[in-house]
């Protein structure tokens, strides 16, 4: 090796090496970027008005009433403040409290010296008056937008003619439409009782029948003259005012024809008066108990929810049967295991 060139074992390439940093990430830089755009935007974002007052009003309300009177005089705003030029005559000072310097508070004066500290103390001394604790800066200004005393605030206004027709108006608006559903709502409960109790009188009647029974009043329906025995429509019609439609949905005129046909032929032959053999017809009230009237007259002038209510019970006390679960079953216990209650909505 030469006498000319380095060692590379010498500590001299270690000493001239630069200091290495740590790298950056991309992160750290991106951070690092977003810090400086957002310190730039923030000083060349100007303020908006309402926060440009906010800030004046503060400045101005830390201010007090000398330094205010101090900056418009030497702005040349005003010659002077008439407040502060009286109180200044008055004999008010800045940075002093009010009243006189013997007038203190704190001062407290003895009621009675000794004679021997009077003889002792020199001729030459003066009192000395304790500090003032007095505030000497006017009292801030402290606006509170909070509770409100009686009186104080703006009244609400009465509403006009016109307003208060208009409230009524959608009031009443409101309940028509509220009343409108309810009725829609009932009106639907009602013919869906009315669908569902036909069947169920059947089932009744049917079951009814194999027991050797032969009238009902929760057989009855309105909309089906032939659950009525012969005379009990005339009775109805006689005794509580109910009148029920001779002939039911659907019937056709041939049908209705066949059954005048027939109760004209069973009908008894009339016959003189003058004959002895001859009988009173029997009326139609006198054929039923009028407790039978009574009972069937009750039944018809309910609701249909009411009716399909009472022969869903009776079917169920009875006979054991389940409108809702199609089912008769053998006895009370069994029902009760099985089916899962009276009403449609546990069955579902």
């Amino acid at each position: 090796m030469s006498a000319d060139e380095d060692d590379y074992l010498s500590d001299k390439f270690l000493l001239d090496t630069p200091s290495t940093s740590k790298p950056s990430t991309y992160s750290s830089l991106r951070k690092e970027a977003q810090k400086k755009a957002f310190l730039k935007n923030e000083q060349n974002k100007l303020k908006s008005r309402r926060q440009r007052e906010l800030e004046s009003r503060e400045e101005g309300l830390g201010k007090s009433l000398f330094e205010r009177a101090k900056e418009e005089v030497d702005a040349g705003l005003s010659s002077g403040n008439k407040a502060l030029s009286i109180m200044m005559k008055m004999g008010f000072e800045p940075g002093r409290a009010l009243g006189s310097a013997g007038t203190i508070g704190d001062a407290t004066v003895p009621d009675e010296v000794p004679p021997s500290e009077t003889h002792s103390a020199p001729s030459n001394t003066v009192n000395e008056v304790p500090p003032s604790h007095d505030p000497t800066e006017p009292l801030p200004l402290n606006e509170w937008a909070g509770r409100k005393g009686i009186g104080l605030g703006k009244r609400a206004r009465s509403p006009n003619a016109a307003e208060r027709q208009t409230k009524l108006a959608k009031a009443d608006e409101e309940a028509s439409h509220h009343d409108f559903r309810d009725r829609a709502r009932e009106e639907y409960n009602e013919r869906q009782a009315e669908a569902r109790l036909l069947p169920a009188q059947r089932s009744c009647a049917t079951m009814d029948e194999k027991v050797g029974r032969t009238y009902h009043a929760l057989w009855l329906n309105l909309s089906n003259p032939n659950t009525f025995p012969p005379g009990l429509i005339d009775a109805l019609s006689l005794h509580g005012g109910i009148i029920v439609p001779t002939e039911p949905h659907g019937d056709s005129i041939q049908s209705r024809l066949r059954r005048q046909m027939q109760a004209e032929s069973l009908q008894p032959l009339d016959a003189d008066d003058d004959t002895p053999t001859a009988k009173p017809a029997i009326s139609a009230v006198d054929q039923f108990s009028p407790q039978c009237l009574e009972e069937a007259a009750q039944f018809l002038r309910l609701q249909a929810q009411d009716r399909l209510v009472l022969v869903l019970s009776y079917l169920r006390k009875t006979h054991f049967y389940c409108f809702w679960c199609g089912v008769k079953y053998e006895n009370e216990e069994e029902m009760e295991s099985q089916c899962p209650g009276p009403d449609e909505d546990v069955h579902e």
